[in-house]
């Protein structure tokens, strides 16, 4: 029999802290537009949906790499067959799916909980099956609690659903998990209900980490392939399954890191698997509308190696991921349609099929797999299953853990302005701190200002409340330093960078606040008014110098505008405890580096064998550029030239993932 559970496990980790005090304004997703050898009618939602912002969330950047035993909230859904865990404060992530039968797990599970900056906020963990929803890059929940809830489905085995307010988008989305009593499959019925009045940019890719073996074959349906190399560098077609002298459907073939985005034709069911050598791993299918399917590799080279390191310790294994989404591509997201939804079903199972059958031929290796899922799992079976179980999907169920009441506020303020409120069945309980200045200010038409030397509690750019901002900045609210910071964010939010200028200098004018000068500086350096950026993000340090995380956006933002000099000032105005963290330190070796400071920089970034940085931004290589342009001054100091190709860079700061020594 089935059974469900929300129990505590133990897992060795690290601690993760609060959220930081700063919204995200500055999120470097790399958008391709560099070179893109596809056909127009493919490539026509590249690049939609991207934001270069995290608003309204703030950051988590509060973790370090202890590996101390840590209680963790679980939900735990068991047969015969399959043991499936959940972890509803980090997302909901499916942790772990363990085969009994073959006491074999079908996840790539971490030994270790270790967050590293890989996600929209920062806080990323590898293992398990992630599921990112809203906009483009790792979904601002993936390290956060969600709601959970637990309930007898209509075959009356126990579901679990996992649900939340995603604030990017304004949107609910709904997880409802079964696992039948006879069943060794684990599915999954996703549910996003876009209840606005306006059509919104949605994102969706369930990401599947499973152990990387030598030998592993990742099998699709596909004979044509999408590759996004370096970061958006570059996006191409090609055949499947070869491509510059290698077969690429085995992961460790590839050299760099790689993702390859699998063009299964629409007439084809929706399926990809992870098969070892011995012909056994996980497929992964769906139903039609989960389209696209791909599979990410960190590659062979140093960069990847390091951070698949970095992401576990001694005893964890190396990984890959194979994901599902609803483009073809992680490059785009889908139009949204105005007060719609969108459902599908997901299957987690095992596969066990002859090695022979796999590990051969492209054309047979595909049709074999497809045969061995046709005879297992029907897609007619995932196409009854959603329209079956949409009686389920919108039960009303308490809820026995509890995330962020945003979907509440949100019903509020629906009412309020006369929409009508789709997500009726979700129960997101009583407002909180967090959610009642907005509350009051729907409801007196007035924000609350406070005292600007207190951190604020939230932040809303949602459209709905921005136009309520608008009407109160002409009126009761014309004189709010507050109201004209939200104001500055939300034009921020929409790109709109002279006009949230202006309100962000309307705002510091009515009373100089951090919060003001951070944002005003952000929107300076996305017009490219540099220096005037640098000095506006000064003031902002020396108002608050003891944050830590604002000390190293600061710091990054130095770097990645050029802004050496002003490092070094908004360094040296730091506590001496954010000048000790070794991203603080990093990144200011990187700046000193193009001050005529080479010397300096090079011995901060090889203390200890090279300088461990926990928290380096996936594909950001400033701190690695840095080392390298000190070693070419201090060269050209002895009449020496040297390439940057054959400069040595110590180990544990060397992250570069592309066509590097």
């Amino acid at each position: 029999m089935t059974t469900l559970e929300l129990t505590k496990i133990t897992i060795k980790g690290g601690r993760l802290g609060e959220a930081g005090n700063y919204p995200i304004l500055f999120f470097p997703l790399i958008t391709p537009k560099k070179k893109i050898t596809i056909a127009e009618t493919e490539g026509l939602y590249l690049g939609y949906g991207y934001q270069k912002h995290g608003l309204p969330y703030t950051t988590q950047g509060d973790y370090d790499h202890t590996e101390e035993p840590r209680e963790f909230d679980a939900y735990i859904l068991e047969n015969d067959y399959l043991k499936a865990t959940f972890l509803p404060s980090l997302g909901g992530r499916l942790w772990s799916l363990y085969d009994k039968k073959k006491g074999r797990d079908l996840l790539g599970v971490n030994t270790v909980f270790r967050p590293c900056n890989i996600a929209m906020r920062n806080a990323w963990f590898s293992g398990g099956v992630e599921w990112n929803c809203g906009a483009p890059g790792h979904h601002p929940l993936s390290s956060d609690k969600m709601y959970g809830a637990e309930y007898i489905s209509e075959d009356g085995s126990p579901a679990l659903r996992l649900y939340a307010f995603e604030r990017c988008r304004d949107i609910t989305y709904q997880m409802d998990f079964f696992l039948p009593h006879d069943s060794d499959t684990l599915f999954s019925r996703v549910r996003l209900v876009n209840a606005n009045e306006r059509v919104t940019p949605i994102y969706w890719w369930s990401t599947i980490a499973v152990d990387q073996e030598e030998g592993c074959r990742v099998v699709v349906p596909a004979t044509e392939a999408y590759v996004n190399h370096g970061w958006g560098a570059s996006i191409f077609k090609t055949q499947l399954p070869m491509r510059d002298g290698f077969d690429t459907t085995y992961a460790t073939n590839h050299t760099d890191a790689n993702d390859d985005f699998y063009k299964i034709p629409d007439d084809k069911r929706k399926f990809e698997a992870c098969i070892y050598k011995d012909g056994y791993g996980l497929i992964h299918s769906s139903t039609r509308l989960l389209k696209g399917r791909k599979m990410f590799v960190w590659g062979m080279g140093e960069g990847g190696q390091n951070w698949q390191k970095q992401l576990t310790n001694e005893e964890g294994k190396p990984y890959l991921e194979i994901q599902a989404g609803l483009r073809y591509t992680q490059q785009e997201s889908m139009p949204f349609a105005p007060c719609s939804v969108l459902e599908w079903v997901e299957a987690y199972t095992a596969i066990e099929i002859d090695p022979e059958a796999v590990h051969g031929d492209w054309d047979d290796a595909r049709r074999n797999v497809e045969n061995w899922i046709d005879e297992k799992l029907p897609e007619s079976v995932l196409d009854e299953m959603l329209e079956k179980r949409k009686v389920d999907s919108l039960k009303e169920v308490e809820y026995s853990y509890k995330g962020y009441p945003w979907g509440t506020l949100d019903n509020e303020l629906r009412a309020a302005i006369g929409q009508k409120q789709m997500s009726t069945n979700l129960c997101f309980g009583e407002l909180e701190e967090e959610q009642m200045v907005w509350y009051n200010f729907l409801k007196t038409g007035k924000l609350d200002e406070p005292d600007p030397s207190k951190v604020p509690v939230s932040y809303m750019v949602q459209e709905e409340w921005f136009t309520l901002l608008k009407k109160a900045v002409r009126g009761a609210d014309k004189d709010n330093w507050y109201a004209w910071y939200n104001m500055g964010l939300c034009y921020y939010a929409r790109e709109d960078f002279y006009l949230a200028v202006e309100a962000l200098e309307k705002s510091v004018a009515l009373c100089p606040s951090t919060w003001g000068y951070h944002a005003l500086a952000c929107s300076l350096f996305s017009l490219g008014e540099c220096e005037d950026a640098a000095v506006a993000l000064t003031q902002a340090v020396k108002m608050n110098n003891s944050d830590m995380n604002l000390a190293k956006e600061s710091l990054k933002l130095c770097g990645h505008f050029k802004q050496y000099e002003a490092a070094d000032v908004i360094y040296e105005a730091l506590t001496e405890e954010c000048q000790q963290d070794h991203y603080v330190m990093g990144y200011h070796a990187a700046a000193l580096a193009y001050i005529g400071r080479a010397a300096e920089c090079k011995e901060i970034l090889e203390q200890d064998g090279g300088l461990y940085i926990m928290d380096i931004r996936e594909g950001d290589e400033t701190i690695t550029n840095g080392y390298i342009r000190a070693v070419q001054e201090l060269a050209k100091l002895e009449g020496k030239e040297i390439a940057a190709e054959d400069v040595k860079v110590p180990q544990k700061i060397d992250f570069r993932l592309f066509n590097k020594k």
